[in-house]
């Protein structure tokens, strides 16, 4: 017997994009490694797309929110790092 399929279908997301060879930015390089290293884990998927649901909603800073939606990425970059040099100030 086969397997049932779900009342309510799931859909396929894809976020297809390149980055420059060779990575200069460490930070760049350790998101690279993390996919890299867990491209077969199940629960990588949902704890990125969290994340990414979160900058979309201005869960991690209305000022990240606002860029996004606007697709001005490097104002979405500084917005982030704003963020996380907030955080890094208080460690």
């Amino acid at each position: 017997m086969g397997r049932r399929k779900n009342k309510v279908p799931s859909i396929r997301i894809r976020l297809d994009g390149y980055v420059s060879q060779p990575i200069t930015d460490p930070r760049v390089q350790v998101a690279v490694d993390w996919i890299e290293e867990h491209r077969q884990d199940r629960k990588a998927f949902p704890m990125a797309w969290n994340l990414l649901v979160a900058a979309l909603n201005g869960e991690l800073g209305e000022g990240v929110q606002v860029a996004v939606q606007a697709g001005n990425t490097e104002e979405a970059l500084d917005a982030l790092q704003d963020m996380l040099g907030a955080f890094a100030g208080e460690w």
